[in-house]
């Protein structure tokens, strides 16, 4: 689906959860739901295609948006945001860039402000970087305009699940 027709129903979505207190993951799901099948009757959309999109949409407003999808997968170490340039990410100690991508600062700009928010931090303008942690206990730097040029800078860096053994590193020949 094209970031128009997603966009215009992520505004919808808003627009019909505005106002209301405490609101449900259910009842997000279900104005999605209702949603797609009203795009449904305008144009085609293939069923996996849906499911995808139900997923996306309940993440931009519930969860941290197109970033969730790396912050579930657990062999990703890193997460850059340079912008709304591209995202790139760290699995197994490789950096790639990443199909996704911010479309909208805006969007960019509300991911910031909501993971900021949790940790009942402010970033802007006059405080432009932030660190913060996620959850799961992710580390988090945001880096805002007028320090960042071209956009919000985000950075997540995952803790191993495990912690890193004496042994180990002398196997990976970090330390002898």
């Amino acid at each position: 689906m094209d970031e128009h027709r997603f966009s215009s129903m992520r505004r919808k979505l808003l627009d019909n959860l505005e106002g209301r207190r405490e609101i449900r993951d259910e009842d997000i799901y279900q104005n999605i739901d209702d949603l797609i099948l009203e795009s449904g009757m305008e144009y085609y959309i293939r069923l996996a295609d849906k499911t995808d999109l139900r997923q996306e949409l309940f993440n931009s407003v519930r969860r941290l948006d197109i970033l969730q999808e790396l912050i579930d997968d657990d062999s990703v170490t890193e997460i850059m945001v340079n912008g709304t340039d591209g995202i790139y990410v760290e699995r197994g100690g490789r950096l790639t860039l990443w199909d996704k991508c911010f479309y909208t600062r805006e969007r960019l700009e509300d991911i910031a402000q909501q993971i900021v928010g949790k940790c009942n931090r402010i970033v802007n303008e006059s405080v432009p970087i932030v660190d913060a942690r996620l959850e799961n206990g992710a580390r988090v730097n945001i880096v805002m305009p007028p320090v960042a040029l071209n956009g919000p800078v985000i950075t997540i860096r995952r803790f191993p699940d495990q912690p890193v053994l004496m042994d180990q590193l002398i196997r990976w020949g970090t330390v002898t």
